[in-house]
């Protein structure tokens, strides 16, 4: 007859062989890496952009990396398509090179952008295979991107960072990646659905509370920048959340109770620069400027429908019309740089994302609802009991993580209708947690599985 000591001898055991993890080692080099790509070391510190430190722990993870695939269990089992759609995407950009109008910039973006964020997709896939993994990289993002947000939110409260542009004060980063307002409230945005989606799902009060200060922070970053592509980006990811509620009705009302009491509250000029989204702006004419940006860049895209190359679109459209700035569209940027070709590949990507996002978080759901009813069972050995209700709690937890990045992929393509992101780094983050989620999916349904196997054994024994 089974014992209560040796069920959780074989469940540790299933774990270990279920949710592989590399040497600490290799964990802790990848969430350095992580931080110190979003923090932005190299620009914080001169030592750290005298040695390339991003470069130099990038190096060695691919390393690392690469010969930890030596080891069947940690080969990613899931997110195929994601995979395929990474590959067309990367050969997309790098066809475009020898015939870029701007060869130069080309190549500068292409190493410097493309390669070093493609790297952190590839680090994700490798070593990111078990829930616990996938949480400290989740920590390790959210703690970089609320360091971030916090000093620029410390900046807004003293002044330091707060300037006037297009006749208001806005908010602006400390570091220059996150310079300027609308790339400020974009990182901000990155933190919102993780913050909110995540809450429910955490069962520890600790945890929920240290989500909380980078929920603030961003809030803040939001509304300080003045950037009406982040206000934009904030009401699609209120009705995404909405669509995702289970309890519509309540929302509403929450929502508008919410509302009510947060808007009279809000300062008069970040009102008036809402408001100047469809009606006049208090300085400058950015909204015209930004139509005949899109009517140059229709006007490139029909003459060059296969693409100019990548990052060549300022190049062409100061040849063409004598005006420089760049698309200010995600969409545009996409089909200008690497043509009609690259938008419907980059399209294929975000909705491989998106597919592989729900059906993984269908996946953890399906065995939620499997096993719930044999953790209910009072047949069980309270051991095998409790360890069940924890493997309950973590798919819940899982399926939170999915709908959350599937809102952070929701909020880059809102963002994208006024911004241009083909380059950043959003992109290469998201695929890579797609495929580990897809990978943990598979790998917890088996886990399942022999849970489902002990409790009949134990059933049996009885």
């Amino acid at each position: 007859m089974p014992t209560a000591r040796n069920t959780t001898e074989r469940i540790a055991a299933w774990r270990g062989r279920f949710f592989p993890e590399p040497p600490l080692a290799a964990v802790v080099l990848f969430l350095v890496f992580v931080v110190a790509k979003y923090m932005q070391w190299g620009a914080r510190r001169e030592i750290f952009a005298t040695i390339r430190l991003e470069f130099l722990l990038g190096l060695l993870m691919t390393v690392i990396c690469a010969y930890l695939l030596a080891d069947e269990r940690m080969r990613a089992r899931g997110g195929r398509q994601v995979l395929a759609g990474i590959g067309l995407l990367f050969a997309a950009m790098l066809v475009q090179i020898p015939f870029a109008a701007d060869g130069e910039a080309a190549r500068v973006v292409f190493v410097d952008r493309v390669i070093k964020f493609a790297m952190l997709t590839f680090f994700i896939a490798v070593l990111v295979h078990s829930p616990r993994l996938l949480y400290w990289f989740l920590a390790a993002f959210i703690f970089a991107c609320f360091y971030v947000t916090q000093e620029a939110a410390r900046g807004a409260f003293t002044g330091s960072l707060l300037w006037q542009n297009q006749g208001v004060m806005r908010l602006h980063g400390a570091v220059p990646i996150y310079a300027h307002p609308n790339s400020l409230g974009g990182v901000a945005m990155g933190l919102v659905p993780f913050c909110i989606l995540l809450l429910p799902a955490i069962r520890r009060w600790r945890i929920r509370l240290l989500l909380l200060p980078p929920l603030a922070t961003a809030t803040v970053c939001i509304l300080y920048s003045g950037s009406r592509t982040a206000y934009v980006a904030f009401i699609v990811f209120l009705l995404f959340w909405w669509s995702q509620s289970a309890r519509k009705l309540r929302w509403i009302i929450v929502a508008a109770v919410v509302g009510i009491a947060a808007v009279p509250l809000l300062p008069d000029q970040y009102v008036g620069r809402f408001e100047s989204i469809t009606g006049q702006e208090a300085e400058g004419q950015s909204k015209e400027a930004r139509v005949q940006i899109l009517k140059d860049a229709w006007a490139i895209l029909l003459t060059h429908p296969t693409g100019v190359g990548v990052a060549s679109f300022p190049r062409v459209r100061i040849e063409t019309f004598g005006r420089s700035q760049d698309t200010h569209n995600l969409y545009l940027e996409v089909a200008t740089n690497l043509g009609v070709q690259g938008l419907a590949i980059f399209l294929f990507l975000v909705y491989a994302i998106i597919r592989s996002l729900r059906r993984s978080r269908d996946r953890f759901r399906r065995q939620i609802l499997q096993l719930a009813l044999l953790a209910r069972s009072r047949d069980l050995p309270a051991p095998l009991r409790r360890r069940l209700r924890d493997h309950l709690r973590e798919l819940n937890l899982l399926a939170a993580v999915c709908t959350a990045a599937y809102g952070f992929i929701v909020v880059r393509l809102a963002l994208g209708l006024f911004g241009m992101d083909l380059y950043e780094v959003y992109w290469w983050f998201v695929a890579g947690l797609a495929i580990s989620l897809s990978d943990i999916a598979i790998r917890s349904r088996r886990a399942g599985e022999m849970f489902a196997a002990l409790c009949r054994e134990h059933s049996e024994a009885q």
